[in-house]
């Protein structure tokens, strides 16, 4: 191989690593976004099930 094609294959390398980075940021970030929605979710659910049934869940008893 001369001295052009191993920068070239280096450069598309580099390019490829570039592109699969910035990919996985951006997975990242949809995936923060969905796990932020899911919390929010789950804490008007929770919100709705105490103000349609306040007394369930909210004492524990244990008898030993």
């Amino acid at each position: 191989m001369d001295i052009a094609a191993v920068a070239s294959a280096l450069s598309e390398q580099r390019l490829r690593l570039e592109v699969g980075t910035r990919v996985a940021v951006m997975a990242k970030d949809v995936m923060e976004d969905q796990a932020a929605a899911l919390v929010k979710l789950l804490e008007s659910a929770k919100a709705l099930e105490l103000s349609v049934q306040p007394h369930l869940g909210s004492i524990l008893d244990v008898v030993g």
